[in-house]
């Protein structure tokens, strides 16, 4: 740019002129700025009103330059959505209508996975296989927004050892429960109390009873139920069972007060013959004593329907309630039912098929908890692997690593629903009875408080529910949204306070607020990217980074009234020296700032490169609007808002609330203001800093920086020692708010949405398995590679596929399968399968676990289609043969089953031996294996594994190319144990387990396996790789613009190390505050730089610069010119992130302490510590200059 001077006056140029209003009208310059930045905004905006909520981002961007994580979307890609009535092409009524195997339920929404498809106004679902009657008032839960209206209480033990589960915290918990779930603590509904039992819970029916029946409040699922059953407990389930509260039917016969062996079982876990059985007890169970002779005859001549399949489904969905069991299903029942050596003493809700009631309503059945022994025993059987009802209990209701050595829990929690009463819907539920100041919610808050006072602290009660998690939530967000807005207030009246008008105050905040909707346009128009959440959070970094500029150009502006180069009179040739004194310094400041941001653009994670990018982008925004929407300002308010006759300390005169604070000052603190002709004057913070601080700074230079020194070398030291990757997802939100508290430890601690997976996979391309990028995840293509799944259709393949399926059954041996994070695969203990089901296999081909409960851990087709080739293909002659005589039994293939009435395939599994690659594409690609899989998914429906259904279609299965003549792609899954929270080391030890587990036992076939935990994986391990580049990086490009804009390499010296102390010191401070090496903190980290590099530039550059040649008197000088500035510009961002630290949510939180750490730290360290070096070693005269960069202080532009 050039000077414009004549001898030592300066000459605006056209540019200054224009800016300052001297070309054109004098609005002209600051209304086009105004006007370009409305223009942008409204750009974006329509932009948005076209786009909606698409032109966000809600994805967690993952490193998509890994492979690992190429493989995990390839394996997505290629896997695509699970075909069916959950499919997208289900999402519309009239196409799901038209499906046999769907139904559309009006007004429902998706839950979760495998909830169906829907379009915001009906759900499309799978036609269920067993018929339901009519519910009756309140059977059904009420439905808030399409979904079931649940109540979720977490109980947590206060203090380090606490346990939930002692006997005192439970009694306060039964104490509360039994006031909520009966009179709710008097909530009231219009006016009237309304007791949550007599008008709201769920309620349950006796079996088989009358449709005018009025039920009975079912049995929540509380924490409480594991330790109900007292002798008053047990007596009132035999009660509501004997009404025909029960899934058991006649089986519950054989429950007894006694913790023993179910009279029906002998103790070897067979089951007794009816002739050895009590009379009374076959004449509770409706069945008379039957020889073995007549049970076999009676058997062998009972009608044989033709279709097994569908008398199949008829018996299961009978067999549902067991009360309408045939003999022939009791029997075949029990047989499986004896090999578990089952107890039939009455039990918990839930923990027992036949010996619990559907209808224990503790807070009035029961008003005593187990002790002692009795509750030794009920530890005894939640922790016992093999007692799969009373297990799955506590993984309900207990963490999900709950200890049963120590049997302690600092967690627990409880589940229950509202019941749809018919006449009132969620809304008006919600409305009238949660919200009110006497509803539901406020009684129950009052409750939680009582408890928690009569505990001592020691309990936490946190409660959340569908009618109340959305105010919850949104009271907080609005909380948050206030600070945020009070921030920003904050900053434009502190602003107002410095530069003494409200006009240039808020031009400046004007400058700053609309760097980022301008920003916007600019990232979502023209560079077509989507806005993420991490973006939106720059506005609270431009804060100090655009006030800095503001101060550092109005500061020149008042202190060219103190200069010899200009005629102070003219007001061109004035505001043409500050805007040339000021341009550099910008200049300078922005350039270190975006390329400290720019080197994260390098950065494979793509928020963090975003991000970056998107920073870099509003600091320059901010810096073009402050050279020219603001500096026209300046000239606006000076031509036609300052009024120079206006004595300071007077109505209306200059200064803060219209002059009142200094009429304030002078009235109460005597404070005496010059005439408004006097000759203009220092103000007290720069006579400040060139007096009293700078001979503070002179005198105690050696032990300011000896202090500081020592201060980094122990933030080193903490950070080695104590810095960590980060272990775990950082918190909802602040630990002392219920609902966000409550819902972290429910997602982290709890199986809320079941186990974990991993996949292994055949078919993807092993150098690029990903062939193109969608927009979303959803969009991307798999590259497939005809080698990769030939490995598995060969004979040796297939059986290797088998073989890595079969891995699990070897139970808790070498840790493969367990319940606990100790196994690698999450199922049954016990070594080998679960046992079948001995019925729906002989009668269908289809092998379901005996006990519903029994997981055996993995999902494979391979599986499937061998127990196809048994049953169909090699049993073909068996299928459909209608009684003994027809069924061909001499070959040794057939046999007939006089028990279940049909003959079946001998063949199983096991035998199968491969089959030559041509067969096997076949089959896979047969009409008959896929009816086969259709009656397998009718089979788990009828059976009540209808939760398996979606799981299978997921989880494993293959892909055809379109003529169906080849294999593409195919899949396996296994449940996995890992935590859903977990270190990265941790992460990188499951990650080689697992590939471990794939090399030993599929060595050949090769594949990929991978899970959703390898993307948090790759991110930690990328992120920390990236913070510590892009601190490194970042530095040297601050230290390489300092030398280009002061060409001088010991100034730039100087202001690496002060830049370089900064970083080390806020990164030995994050252990201290608990922070670990995350997401957040990685981003923080990479900012560091970025943030702490403004002030550092502002003092040397002026320190350069200065006409000055001993260090001391430049020192001085670059703090009596600069210091106003940055003290200001770091006030407006501390005290805009003070106010972030009331904010609920946490992020909010942390980054607002992050902010004032590292500009608290900054502003500190610039003053304290750059400044005692440039006094004790800065460079003087020629030192340290790079003559083809600078030009000497000698011929320095004259101050």
């Amino acid at each position: 740019m050039s000077t414009g001077k004549v001898g030592t006056v300066v000459v605006p140029n056209r540019w200054e002129r224009f800016l300052a209003g001297q070309i054109g009208c004098p609005w002209c310059s600051c209304c086009l700025w105004f006007l370009l930045g409305w223009l942008f905004v409204l750009i974006f905006f329509a932009k948005a009103a076209r786009e909606g909520t698409d032109l966000i981002s809600f994805e967690t961007q993952a490193v998509i330059a890994s492979l690992t994580v190429q493989e995990h979307f390839g394996f997505q890609a290629a896997r695509g959505t699970v075909p069916g009535c959950q499919d997208k092409d289900h999402e519309e009524e009239a196409v799901c209508t038209k499906d046999d195997k769907c139904s559309w339920e009006a007004g429902a929404k998706q839950a979760g996975n495998g909830g169906g498809a829907s379009t915001g106004t009906g759900l499309c679902k799978d036609k269920e296989v067993c018929t339901k009657p009519v519910p009756r008032e309140r059977e059904e839960s009420l439905l808030i927004d399409g979904r079931p209206a649940w109540v979720a209480i977490i109980y947590e033990a206060q203090g380090e050892g606490g346990d939930v589960l002692d006997d005192k915290m439970l009694n306060y918990i039964s104490a509360f429960e039994k006031e909520l779930l009966t009179d709710a603590n008097g909530a009231e509904m219009s006016g009237i109390k309304s007791p949550w039992d007599e008008d709201w819970c769920k309620k349950s029916f006796p079996a088989g009873s009358a449709t005018t029946h009025k039920g009975k409040c079912s049995s929540p699922s509380s924490v409480l139920n594991l330790f109900s059953m007292t002798h008053t407990g047990r007596q009132a389930t035999a009660a509501q069972v004997k009404e025909g509260y029960t899934y058991g039917g006649p089986l519950s016969c054989m429950c007894t007060d006694e913790d023993k062996l179910c009279s029906l079982c002998n103790s070897d876990g067979t089951l007794k013959s009816l002739a050895e059985v009590d009379v009374n007890m076959l004449k509770c169970m409706g069945m008379r004593r039957l020889s073995s002779d007549s049970v076999e005859s009676a058997l062998s001549n009972a009608t044989i329907e033709s279709d097994t399949t569908r008398r199949l489904q008829m018996d299961m969905c009978a067999g549902r309630g067991m009360g309408s069991m045939d003999m022939t299903t009791i029997i075949a029942f029990l047989t499986g039912f004896c090999k578990q050596k089952p107890s039939c003493q009455w039990a918990p809700p839930g923990a027992s098929l036949i010996c619990a009631s559907t209808a224990f309503y503790r807070p009035t059945d029961s008003n005593s908890l187990v002790t002692g022994a009795d509750k030794q025993a009920a530890f005894n059987k939640m922790c016992d692997p093999e007692n799969t009802m009373w297990s799955s209990l506590r993984r309900q209701l207990l963490p999900r690593e709950f200890d049963c050595v120590s049997k302690k829990s600092q967690f627990a929690r409880t589940l229950f629903f509202a019941g749809d009463p018919g006449v009132i819907d969620g809304v008006a539920f919600t409305d009238k009875y949660i919200a009110p100041q006497n509803g539901w919610y406020m009684q129950e808050s009052k409750l939680e408080r009582e408890i928690e006072t009569q505990s001592d602290g020691d309990l936490r009660i946190m409660l959340f529910s569908a009618a109340t998690i959305r105010s919850q939530f949104l009271a907080i967000f609005m909380t948050d949204l206030l600070l945020s807005l009070g921030s920003l207030v904050l900053v434009w009246a502190y602003m107002w306070f410095s530069l003494e008008s409200a006009f240039l105050a808020s031009c400046a905040m004007f400058e700053i607020v609309f760097s980022l909707p301008v920003t916007c346009s600019v990232w979502a128009v023209f560079f077509n990217q989507k806005i993420e959440f991490f973006q939106m959070l720059t506005i609270y970094m431009i804060l100090g980074i655009g006030a800095d500029d503001a101060f550092v150009l109005y500061d020149a502006w008042l202190q060219a009234r103190f200069t010899d180069e200009i005629d102070v009179n003219d007001k061109g040739a004035r505001f043409a020296w500050a805007y040339r004194r000021s341009f550099k310094a910008m200049v300078v400041t922005t350039a270190t700032t975006c390329g400290s941001f720019l080197i994260g653009a390098a950065s494979p994670l793509p928020q963090v490169r975003n991000f970056c990018i998107f920073a870099a982008l509003v600091v320059f925004i901010d810096w073009v609007f402050c050279e020219t929407f603001f500096a026209s300002a300046i000239m606006v308010h000076d031509r036609f808002i300052h009024n120079p006759a206006k004595q300071k300390g007077t109505c209306l005169g200059p200064g803060c609330c219209c002059g009142c604070c200094r009429v304030i000052a002078a009235t109460c603190c005597k404070v005496k203001y010059p005439p408004a002709d006097a000759a203009p004057e220092k103000r007290w913070m720069e006579k400040f800093c060139e007096g009293k601080l700078f001979n503070c700074l002179n005198k105690c230079k050696i032990l300011l920086i000896v202090v500081w020194l020592l201060l980094t070398a122990l933030a080193c030291v903490s950070a080695g020692v104590q810095l960590r990757t980060a272990e775990k997802t950082p918190p909802i939100g602040r630990e002392n708010l219920d609902a966000t508290r409550g819902i972290e430890i429910l997602l982290k601690q709890f199986s809320l949405f079941g186990v974990p997976t991993t996949n292994v996979a055949w078919g993807l391309n092993k150098m690029e398995p990903v062939q193109e990028w969608g927009n979303t995840h959803d969009d991307d293509i798999a590259r497939l590679d005809p080698a990769e799944i030939a490995k598995i259709t060969t004979p040796a393949g297939q059986l290797e596929v088998l073989g890595l399926c079969r891995a699990a059954d070897i139970g808790s041996v070498d840790s493969m399968r367990c319940d606990s994070k100790q196994c690698l695969i999450s199922g049954r203990v016990k070594t080998g399968q679960c046992l079948e089901d001995d019925k729906v296999w002989k009668t269908s081909g289809v092998y379901v676990p005996a006990d519903i409960l029994c997981q055996t851990g993995r999902y494979c087709f391979m599986e499937e289609l061998a127990r196809f080739w048994a049953y169909y293909v090699e049993g073909e002659d068996c299928v459909g043969k209608k009684d003994p005589v027809s069924c061909p039994t001499a070959g040794g293939k057939c046999a007939w089953d006089l028990q279940h009435k049909v003959c079946h395939s001998t063949m199983t599994e096991t035998d199968y031996k491969g089959l030559p690659a041509a067969e096997f594409t076949a089959m896979l690609a047969s009409e008959a294996f896929s009816d086969y899989m259709l009656t397998r998914s009718d089979v788990m429906n009828a059976v009540g594994r209808d939760f398996d259904v979606y799981s299978d279609k997921l989880n494993t299965g293959f892909r055809m190319n379109s003529a169906k003549t080849a294999l593409t792609f195919a899949w396996v899954t296994y449940n996995a144990t890992y935590p859903s929270e977990n270190s990265v080391e941790e992460a990188n030890d499951i990650y080689a387990r697992w590939s471990g587990f794939h090399n030993k036992y599929a060595p050949n076939i090769g594949g990929v396996q991978t899970t959703d935990l390898y993307l948090f994986m790759v991110t930690q391990n990328e992120m920390v790789k990236a913070a510590i580049t892009g601190v490194a990086y970042s530095l040297l490009i601050s230290f390489g613009v300092l030398v280009l804009a002061t060409g001088n390499w010991w100034v730039s010296g100087l202001g690496l190390i002060n830049i370089l102390a900064i970083s080390l010191v806020f990164l030995g401070l994050m252990p201290v505050w608990g922070w670990s090496l995350g997401e957040y903190e990685c981003i923080f980290l990479i900012a560091v730089v970025g943030l702490s590099v403004d002030y550092t530039v502002h003092l040397l550059h002026v320190y350069e610069t200065c006409k000055e040649e001993d260090r001391v008197s430049r020192s001085r000088h670059a703090l009596a010119e600069m210091g106003i500035s940055v003290t200001n510009s770091a006030i407006t961002t501390l005290l805009a992130s003070v106010v972030l630290f009331g904010c609920g949510f946490y992020f909010f939180f942390m980054f607002g302490l992050f902010m004032f750490l590292v500009i608290g730290f900054s502003i500190l360290m610039s003053i304290t510590f750059l400044i005692p070096l440039c006094i004790l070693i800065g460079p003087q005269r020629e030192q340290g200059r790079l003559p083809f960069l600078s030009r000497s202080c000698r011929n320095a532009p004259k101050e």
